[in-house]
């Protein structure tokens, strides 16, 4: 159609992307359409660009059909960005060569682009595509059910075989979890769905392992479960996320989907670096027929951002993938590496790369030979990486909220140093200590602090608003059984300024925790189950459900009694005893059936929270899809029957078990997806893997704000030594598959897990890098006259416990 030169210069002059100057950009995007790649992209490299660009260039370039095109990404949110861009920029040179072309032909054949034909999402989503327009006359399409209702199911089946009660199993999967209780039925079946998913995602042989197990083990108790919970899945016509894989990867194979296999040329993967075997093998199976259409396979991602193990991601398959893909297509492929980061200033790059090489062990996990990170030619603001530590929780809340207040309120902020973290520092605390040469260095440090001008943060076009400050946690729990955290006292400190500053975190508190939703649960089994009349007639249903239940139900009655708005034409109370006694209002009589949505749209008329607050819209939209998602998989479709009295007790108790009881045990989270639009006036929490993929002005990372003394129930959270010989599903799993066992030990695994956690946190950051913990996070505490460090992966300590740190952190 065009040449690439000519596509080169439409890029730069009328999409204004300079993709001459980055070499390893361009030779990405100028590959040959039959030139497999294997694309190792650093965080801020432009890999979305490059994806877009080299799509775009197939193209216009040569000459490629768009439905010859497949690209996968790992969520909706980046496969709604591709298409954005690739509709946006392909429209614009769509209509540059239609106003520059003159012979029909060409005309013709460029008005004829149709970007809409591309197939982007998920690897599911795709997949549910495909089997919905390839599946055989007279097929009916299976429901994909969310992670919720699959343990809903699980749980009803254990229930109902009365498997949770059974020592064998409950002793197996305490082995597996590493958890030292197991009391509720919600966190077995939780346990089950995953080892569940792995077995799919690492293609074992369900029926061959069961028979190697020993008959009553745990391990066999679990397989029957696992098999039931198959076949009552099936029953229903549904089936979950792992068997969905599984479905479309035997449709690829059995020549169902030949139609689209035959037409396909170029594929490209995203994030790479956090498949699983399964998705390996659709991959390869639908590059195979890619290559011999004359196209090719191209993936992309970085193994220092794989944060998704315990999904059953498995980073070997990306970190080996040149190996993997010549014996598996005999084909050879060129690497890229793009390591040049746009995003951040030179020193947050220089930290990145400092972190992610200081621990000799974690090179052996990566890609060989990888590159650094490096910053490009034109200069940027070279603010130091800061640290901010106090004494204690609360201390550090109210410090970080004067900070966040002067930048959001007054639009600057002068930061008093208080010492500087540096090389020689480092190594003398790798000395041997005794407590006065401790003083004495910290005593030396602080003088030397004092003598600093003071750091200078200014809210301006770099920065902006609140929005333009996240604040990123292993966890964004700001209550958690029962104890509160920093963050639950950095809101209570921005709320009480004089002008408040809200922050944005829905999975602060467990959803079946939060007063609204008890409120709103409550109102909707008080409408449907008046006094408990069902629930109390059924003696399985948990007694950690019962119990919040209870709780929710005494919520919303002392909520009625404070008789919310609006008050006309009727009251939230009148409304609740309308339905409790099942008497009509404005109509002759009862109607036979009652959609549970209906109710609970018609309840949120009298909780403004749930209208206007952006949490409690998050809150309301997670309730909603449980009703919604729960209406595909059982009888009564999420409604409430009254045609007689056995319809009604099983319809309600249907609704219990499916919606109420998933939300009361803590089976209900908040999805991510929910959180893809942040509010623009909000300081944002996240969690580090929630993080994945964003980026912010000014980044404020936890790095030790739970970490008081060096306690073994917090070592997994910053420094996991002690796990050698701890068994886990992806071990037990893992070894009877094709990849057998990981060379890696579990402990090795869990210090490289922290290492590329906090690598992503850290890169995440544009123009400012603040660390926060508590102080003994770095100085180390004392205890009867002796000190005692508290080793953590995120303040630079290698697995072999040297306190190696980093270049500069300059504490505030």
């Amino acid at each position: 159609m065009i040449s690439y030169d000519e596509f080169e210069d439409i890029v730069v002059d009328i999409l204004e992307r300079d993709i001459s100057s980055n070499k390893n950009q361009q030779k990405a995007i100028l590959s040959k359409s039959d030139e497999s790649l294997f694309i190792v992209a650093g965080p801020g490299s432009g890999k979305t660009t490059v994806m877009v660009l080299k799509i775009l260039k197939y193209i216009f370039v040569d000459d490629i059909d768009p439905n010859e095109i497949l690209a996968t990404t790992f969520t909706r949110k980046a496969a709604e960005e591709l298409y954005s861009r690739i509709l946006g920029w392909g429209d614009e040179i769509k209509n540059h060569l239609l106003d520059n072309v003159d012979d029909f032909e060409s005309i013709a054949k460029i008005d004829r682009i149709d970007f809409n034909q591309i197939k982007i999402g998920t690897t599911d989503s795709i997949a549910e595509e495909l089997l919905r327009d390839f599946k055989k006359p007279g097929e009916n399409q299976a429901i994909v059910i969310e992670e919720f209702v699959a343990n809903s199911a699980m749980m009803r089946i254990i229930i109902e075989n009365e498997a949770y009660l059974n020592k064998e199993l409950v002793e197996y999967l305490k082995e597996l979890s590493g958890k030292s209780k197991m009391e509720e039925p919600s966190k077995l079946s939780e346990i089950l769905v995953n080892i569940k998913n792995r077995l799919f995602y690492d293609q074992i042989d369900i029926d061959k392992l069961y028979e190697q197990s020993k008959e009553g083990s745990g391990e066999r108790i679990a397989l029957d479960c696992i098999r039931e919970y198959e076949k009552t899945l099936k029953s229903m016509n549904t089936i979950d996320f792992a068997m969905l894989e599984a479905l479309f990867l035997d449709k690829l194979k059995s020549g169902d989907l030949n139609e689209f296999l035959d037409e396909i040329r170029i594929v490209l993967i995203d994030e790479y670096q956090d498949t699983n075997l399964i998705q390996e093998d659709i991959y390869f199976t639908i590059a195979k027929s890619a290559i011999e259409n004359g196209g090719s396979i191209t993936v992309v991602g970085d193994d220092d951002q794989s944060l998704y193990r315990f999904r059953g991601a498995t980073v070997d398959l990306f970190t080996h993938y040149p190996e993997r893909v010549k014996q598996r297509l005999g084909i050879d492929i060129t690497e890229i590496n793009l390591q040049t980061n746009y995003r951040s200033t030179e020193n947050i790059i220089e930290h990145c790369n400092q972190f992610v090489e200081l621990d000799s062990e974690y090179q052996k996990a990566r890609v060989a030979n990888k590159p650094k990170i490096i910053a490009p030619d034109f200069e940027k603001d070279k603010m130091p990486v800061l640290g901010m530590f106090r004494n204690n929780p609360e201390m550090l809340a109210k410090d970080l909220s004067i900070f966040i207040n002067k930048l959001v309120n007054k639009g600057e902020c002068d930061l008093k140093v208080m010492q500087v973290l540096n090389k020689e520092y480092y190594e003398k605390m790798n000395e041997p200590l005794d407590i006065a040469k401790l003083q004495q260095i910290r005593s030396e440090n602080l003088k030397a602090g004092k003598e600093m001008e003071s750091i200078k943060l200014k809210l301006d076009n770099d920065y902006g608003s609140a929005s333009d400050i996240a604040i990123l946690s292993y966890s964004p729990k700001e209550v958690s059984h029962g104890n509160r955290s920093f963050l639950f006292s950095l809101r209570k400190h921005l709320k009480r300024l004089k002008n408040p500053i809200e922050m944005f975190n829905p999975r602060g508190i467990d959803l079946q925790e939060i007063d609204v939703v008890g409120i709103f649960c409550g109102l909707m089994l008080e409408c449907i189950d008046p006094e408990s009349t069902f629930q109390r007639s059924d003696k399985t249903i948990p007694k950690l459900a019962v119990r919040n239940m209870n709780r929710w139900r005494l919520k919303a009655k002392d909520y009625m009694k404070m008789n919310p708005e609006p008050r006309e034409p009727i009251s939230l109370s009148e409304f609740v005893t309308y339905w409790q006694l099942r008497r009509p209002r404005g109509h002759d009589e009862w109607p036979k059936r009652a959609s549970l949505m209906e109710l609970a749209y018609k309840l949120t008329t009298w909780i403004e929270e749930l209208q206007d607050d952006v949490e409690g819209i998050v809150y309301l939209e997670a309730i909603t899809k449980s009703i919604t998602q729960t209406g595909f998989f059982n009888e009564y479709h999420s409604a409430i029957s009254f045609y007689n009295k056995k319809q009604e007790a099983e319809s309600v108790l249907e609704a219990i078990w499916n919606i109420f009881i998933p939300l009361s045990t803590g089976g209900v989270k908040i999805d991510e997806s929910l959180l893809e639009t942040l509010p623009d006036d909000r300081v944002n929490v996240l969690s580090i893997h929630q993080s994945k993929g964003l980026e912010f002005p000014l980044v404020i990372v936890d790095v030790g704000s739970k970490f008081k003394t060096n306690n073994i129930k917090t070592q997994i959270l910053r420094f996991p030594k002690s796990l050698d010989d701890k068994i886990t599903i992806e071990d037990s799993v893992r070894q009877h598959s094709s990849l057998g066992q990981s060379e890696r030990s579990e402990r090795d695994r869990s210090f490289d897990d922290l290492t590329r956690l906090y690598f992503v946190a850290f890169s995440r950051a544009e123009s400012v890098l603040l660390l926060v913990g508590l102080s003994p996070a770095i100085e180390g505490y004392t205890k009867r006259n002796d000190h005692f460090n508290i080793p953590n992966v995120a303040l630079g300590w290698s697995r072999d416990e040297k306190y190696i740190g980093f270049k500069e952190i300059y504490l505030v």
